[in-house]
């Protein structure tokens, strides 16, 4: 770490209370549905959060029997699924309604590491195991001071399973040639954990050149070095192969929507990380400071009459210590988190050889009396992004702030959330790449602006034994949001949009537990998002459905035997790319999945049935700057995925 990255960490833990903390667990079983660590970067009862928080649990994850993580969030309370490959190779998640840039308006954390691509690229769902999933906590609304560059719509953070004695082996087929299995094997001395699992995935896919194959092998530990120091660590390789069926015209569709035009395309990608730190209690301050390195490998190969490659290969070295101080003053409890998060990037991104340098810097204030009926925070964060080719030339510096204000106020049965934020989201390496004719070689832009975002987030919350009711609101006026303008270039340019956008969600959710054989959850929520003027003033951003439904259904008909209803409702919206909105929309959708389980001592058979009712739908389209011609992307119509586990 230089020496200024070591002046600013210095500074910011100066401001620590240097005055004695209760010592912390470093390994406790805590309630899952109500603890959380990303909101506010530490554990603490979700509801302390000044922002909405949708927490997956690990009862939930098994009782979905999903396929992969991005088959979790559909229906989810403030969240669009668009899948292009229909096998959850490319899917991506639109938290906030971003549309086309939604991979660059939020940030992916696995167990607090970034795992958001400092490219275009979406975070890679598939190389997730969900047996390795503990919980997964979704924050919605800005969250830049504790989590910087991106995290304008929110923060996902898969929180993965500490080791436990035992193990567990899973078969599963169905439907489409899918094919997955699953082992994993933990010891836990009480000292000492670790943990091991391997699984795969192949499947063929709803349409022609779908084929996703998968293969993941990877670890875990956690060592008690004394009764206030433990040492972690975790590493994964990921490997993959998957095809590109490309998009289909409307004729093409109605005459056989599980057809490609394009054979020849296909990608693979090989995703390694390894990482490790120490988690101390010393004096009054626990320290986190953990180091990763991550080196990732994509490949695309696109046929036609002028086929082309595209390879990228990224080497990420970064460390986010931390620090977090907690102190009692009468009624008033107070916490100080303060902490810095460093990568340096480099390799080739879309033919160029660059890297990227990122180092942000945070501070958090919190106050709330012993039984959290208030609380109250504040937060800073200053961040720098330089971006370069990697011979030096064309650099281009920024360096950005951000702040974050917001109270939890409870009422009796009633809880009260406000925030005000801003954002800040810096180009991405690709965006700052274009291909300029006649030749259409790469060329490095340093002219793009950063875009930063005023929010402000409310929420009232009711909440009893066996339910509980929540509506939420959040607004959010982005300055040079970066998008791709098809209206200039041959293949369309990135862009900051002169005039602001505007962000608008509008969330309600609940839960009821009826009764065993009716535990009821639901959510309805409604996005505007629009241009604010300009060219386009007025326009709905592209690729935003305004309406969306989830309804689920769990019944325990037996301590053995359980079933479960999902229904999902995605409204219409604009093709990718069509800012003009002068485009056919996309239609909406209604699907119906269902899921039973029968438990026999350590063995579960389950079957999962999506689309019951087998609907012909279309969850994404765009249209080609280039040519003008617009693609459908067709989505797997009735489908079941069935198979066994044991645990042991």
């Amino acid at each position: 770490m230089q020496k200024k990255h070591m002046g600013w960490l210095a500074v910011m833990l100066a401001t620590l209370p240097l005055t004695a903390m209760p010592h912390a667990a470093l390994a406790q079983t805590q309630n899952l549905g109500e603890i959380n660590v990303t909101s506010g970067r530490v554990e603490a009862p979700a509801i302390q959060s000044n922002k909405p928080v949708t927490i997956i649990s690990r009862a939930d994850i098994e009782a979905s029997h999903a396929a992969n993580v991005a088959d979790l969030f559909k229906g989810s309370a403030g969240i669009t699924v668009r899948d292009t490959s229909g096998t959850g190779a490319k899917a991506v998640i639109d938290l906030g309604g971003f549309g086309d840039s939604a991979a660059s308006n939020k940030v992916v954390l696995i167990d607090g590491r970034r795992i958001s691509n400092p490219d275009l690229a979406e975070a890679d769902w598939t190389q997730i195991p969900l047996d390795q999933i503990e919980r997964i906590e979704i924050v919605h609304g800005g969250g830049s001071v504790l989590y910087g560059d991106g995290a304008v719509g929110g923060v996902i953070n898969l929180i993965t399973r500490v080791p436990q004695s035992g193990g567990e082996v899973r078969l599963a087929g169905g439907s489409f040639g899918k094919q997955n299995g699953m082992a994993r094997y933990g010891i836990d001395t009480g000292r000492l954990r670790l943990g091991a699992n391997v699984s795969g995935d192949k499947n063929k896919g709803y349409r022609d050149n779908s084929l996703l194959e998968r293969f993941d092998i990877g670890g875990r530990f956690e060592g008690d070095l004394t009764d206030s120091i433990m040492w972690y660590g975790s590493g994964n390789h990921h490997k993959d192969r998957f095809g590109l069926p490309g998009g289909l015209t409307q004729a093409q569709v109605d005459a056989n929507p599980r057809q490609s035009l394009q054979l020849q395309n296909h990608g693979s990608t090989i995703d390694n990380f390894i990482d490790s730190g120490l988690l101390a209690s010393i004096g009054p301050v626990e320290f986190d400071l953990p180091v990763s390195y991550r080196k990732r490998n994509s490949f695309a190969h696109f046929g036609g009459a002028f086929p082309f490659d595209s390879t990228s290969v990224l080497r990420t070295v970064s460390t986010r210590p931390k620090a977090v101080v907690e102190q009692t003053y009468g009624e008033v409890k107070t916490q100080v988190i303060a902490g810095a998060d460093i990568d340096k990037v480099k390799g080739t991104v879309t033919g160029l050889d660059s890297k990227r340098n990122r180092d942000g810097y945070y501070t958090q204030l919190s106050l709330s009396d012993r039984d959290s009926a208030y609380v109250v925070s504040g937060g800073y964060r200053t961040e720098r992004v330089k971006d370069a080719l990697s011979d030096g030339s064309s650099a281009i510096s920024n360096r950005l702030s951000a702040y974050d204000v917001g109270a939890s106020l409870a009422f009796g049965d009633f809880r009260l959330r406000l925030n005000h934020n801003k954002s800040i989201r810096f180009p991405r390496l690709d965006e700052r790449t274009e291909y300029l004719p006649p030749l259409f070689v790469a060329s490095f832009r340093p002219d793009l602006l950063p875009q930063t975002g005023r929010h402000y987030n409310a929420s009232l919350r009711y909440t009893q034994p066996s339910a509980w009711l929540e509506v939420s609101y959040q607004q959010a006026k982005l300055k040079h949001e970066i998008y791709l303008d098809p209206t200039v270039g041959f293949f369309g340019t990135n862009s900051n949009y002169v005039d602001p956008t505007m962000h608008r969600v509008l969330t309600l959710s609940g839960f009821w537990h009826a009764h065993d054989l009716a535990q009821l959850s639901g959510n309805y929520t409604m996005v505007r998002a629009t241009f604010q003027g300009g060219a386009f003033s007025g326009n709905r951003i592209p690729g935003v459905a305004q309406n969306r439904v989830g309804l689920d259904v769990k019944s325990d008909w037996t301590q053995d035997i359980s079933t479960g209803l999902h229904a999902t409702y995605v409204g219409s919206s604009f093709m990718i790319n069509d800012q003009l909105n002068t485009r056919p929309r996309i239609k909406s959708y209604f699907l119906l999945d269902a899921t039973a389980s029968y438990r026999w001592q350590g063995a579960e058979f389950f079957v999962r049935v999506d689309n019951l009712t087998n609907k012909k739908y279309i969850t994404t389209g765009a249209v080609s700057p280039s040519s003008g011609a617009f693609g459908l992307y067709p989505a797997a119509t009735i489908s079941a995925l069935g198979g066994v586990s044991y645990r042991f």
